[in-house]
């Protein structure tokens, strides 16, 4: 998953990815990793838009009719998400900037598009002439809030209140009060007012996600969150409910699947439950039968999508702390309480038994795929193929779809090779490393990997990156450690050889992963977060481990593997802790030939010498009619 930072090494990406957005600071609450993000090739919103202009024009006719004198466009839907639909992307479309973080602020002279490192090429490609581009994170560089600060007492600012987090507007408001500033929530989206051909909202089919993939029946999951509420009671007596507004956390708590964002089988709902009520908020005529039968044997009640803004009203809620500003606006700030640590989200992360075989037989199944893939790939080098980054992404693509399973892909493929910043996709060639970065969705499990090739040979500082960014990969996945411990401690584990040379990467070393969900999922995960510090790891915790190296201008390097949480013997087992380590579901070898070997030591080499080995036992049965791949299989 993660990805190069743009300014760094702009590989070319066929994805869009980012789950680290810096540009709306919270005091309270952080998202996990950064990753790139780019041009995406199924955007109805794309890097050919015409000049902005007559769309900035029309914004101000608009902000002048509301008395406004200037108009904030997140990067976000009214749940949160971190990927948006067609329908949400409303700061791509009045820009022209399409990378998934971002955030536009039109004033009546000015239009500024703040974002950071990980897109200042991409912007700088994409926005034209009537912007500029607010290079954050650079020195005397603001972020958009502290800009906003800038402007002058008795300013007007206007924003989508359904579009910003309840949490984030609590910040934001009084510290643009203290500078004689004022933050106002407009009725309606202005941009919508003028986005004439906005694409409408999605209402793809909601189905029932088996039994047989989830472990565990819906039912089960809302009588656990009832206990929680519960145990929650107020000071008066009365047992609260919990308004869900995660998309990822409805559908999982539900058993539900849809296709309404691209790449995540989700789909637009609110859920609230209550000690005796349970309330699906959706869209008319999604839900199929069997799905609807479902959910009624439970107690379900179903309502249209809008409903919930008349229906919340005078609740006592409970709901995460990411929940919309205008939801806490119809419910009432009395009756809201934002909770930090959302039992969904850690019950959520927790895999069950069924959801961790799942995961083995999904990344097994993959793994076969990839290794008839990368099989290929390499037989047409050495005929000297030209192969383009994108032919070499829709090739692993169509080996996927024969998977079992198959439900579409988990992101969109990167697949780069060298500097590659050119707006083509280039050939893969011979003398810099190849980098593929994608993932499947499968009923059972999704998908992220990421490998780095050879097609030639590697220089021998190419060879010593990715043999440092490898010690990185093995010094977590090999790692025992005491209950308790977080991903922000270990996170070190990963940069030490790198450091020894150095090197650095820019974004965190692991994420967590959702079953048949997201591909990126919290709150669990590896790297300097203080969010990673609040939930230590425990068992069934199912993460990213990618450290990764980019040269400026030239290549990149990075090995993902998933990994998931579990519980190991030791020697002594010191004290009442329980002692924890790493099961590694990715089953795809490792290029012995990019590595270095002077510079691991024993047990390194051992280790990659077991992977490698355990990748082909496993694999060799199931691509045992292909000669390329058992070829492929046996000198890795």
């Amino acid at each position: 998953m993660a990805s190069c930072w743009s300014s760094i090494f702009n590989l070319r990406r066929y994805k869009t990815r980012d789950d680290e957005p810096l540009l709306e600071p919270s005091p309270t609450f952080e998202k996990a990793n950064g990753v790139a993000g780019h041009v995406s090739q199924h955007s109805s919103v794309t890097a050919d838009e015409p000049s902005t202009t007559e769309r900035l024009l029309d914004l101000r006719r608009v902000l002048e009719d509301e008395k406004l004198d200037a108009y904030v466009i997140p990067t976000a839907d009214a749940h949160g998400s971190e990927y948006v639909g067609e329908c949400d992307k409303r700061r791509a479309w009045i820009s022209g900037f399409t990378g998934s973080a971002g955030v536009a602020i039109v004033t009546k002279t000015d239009a500024l598009l703040f974002t950071d490192s990980r897109y200042f090429v991409q912007a700088a490609k994409e926005l034209d002439s009537n912007w500029t581009l607010m290079k954050v994170g650079l020195k005397d560089v603001p972020t958009w809030d502290e800009y906003l600060c800038t402007l002058p007492s008795g300013t007007r600012v206007g924003t989508d209140a359904q579009l910003t987090s309840s949490t984030f507007a609590r910040y934001l408001v009084p510290k643009l009060k203290s500078s004689g500033i004022s933050l106002l929530f407009p009725f309606k989206n202005l941009v919508d007012e003028i986005w004439l051909d906005r694409p409408p909202r999605s209402a793809a089919p909601v189905v029932s996600h088996p039994l047989k993939f989830a472990g565990q029946a819906a039912g089960e999951k809302i009588a656990n969150l009832r206990s929680y509420l519960e145990s929650s009671k107020l000071a008066d007596g009365r047992t609260p409910s919990y308004l869900l507004t995660s998309l990822p956390n409805i559908a999982w708590i539900l058993n539900l699947r849809g296709s309404d964002i691209a790449f995540s089988p989700l789909f637009f709902a609110y859920l609230l439950v209550a000690p005796s009520e349970l309330i699906l908020w959706i869209q008319d005529n999604t839900l199929t039968d069997e799905a609807r039968q479902a959910f009624e044997e439970i107690g379900g009640q179903v309502r249209e999508y809008g409903a919930v803004w008349q229906d919340i009203k005078g609740r006592t809620i409970f709901a995460n702390q990411a929940s919309s500003w205008a939801l806490v606006q119809a419910i009432g700030e009395s009756n809201f309480t934002a909770v930090i640590k959302s039992p969904i989200d850690v019950a959520q992360a927790i895999k069950n038994d069924v959801e961790l075989a799942g995961f083995r037989a999904a990344y097994i199944r993959d793994g076969a795929a990839w290794v008839r893939w990368a099989a290929w790939l390499e037989s047409e080098m050495k005929k000297g193929s030209q192969i383009l980054e994108w032919d070499a992404a829709e090739e692993l693509t169509r080996y996927r779809k024969e998977n079992e399973f198959f439900a579409g892909l988990a992101y969109e493929n990167i697949s780069a090779t060298g500097e590659n910043a050119a707006e083509n996709s280039s050939v893969i060639n011979l003398t810099t490393p190849y980098l593929n970065d994608s993932g499947a969705q499968y009923l059972d499990g999704t998908i992220d990997t990421t490998r780095t090739v050879h097609f030639g040979k590697p220089t021998k500082e190419q060879k010593r990156a990715f043999t440092r960014v490898l010690q990185g990969h093995i010094a977590v996945d090999s790692l025992v450690f005491p209950e308790g411990t977080t991903g922000l401690q270990i996170d070190i584990l990963a940069r030490r050889p790198l450091w020894h040379d150095g090197l650095n990467y820019l974004h965190g070393t692991g994420h967590g992963v959702g079953e048949y969900l997201s591909v990126h999922e919290g709150p669990e995960g590896i790297g300097a977060s203080l969010t990673f510090h609040s939930y230590p790891l425990v068992p069934g915790h199912v993460m990213s481990n990618e450290p990764a190296y980019y040269e400026a201008g030239s290549y990149g390097i990075r090995t993902e593997s998933i990994i998931g949480v579990k519980e190991v013997t030791t020697r002594r087992g010191f004290g009442d802790k329980k002692w924890l380590g790493f099961e590694r579901f990715t089953m795809i070898p490792i290029q012995s030939a990019m590595v270095d070997f002077a510079l691991l030591s024993t047990e390194e080499k051992i280790w990659l010498r077991k992977h490698n080995k355990h990748c082909a036992e496993v694999l060799l049965p199931i691509v045992s009619s292909d000669k390329r791949a058992v070829k492929y299989l046996a000198k890795q």
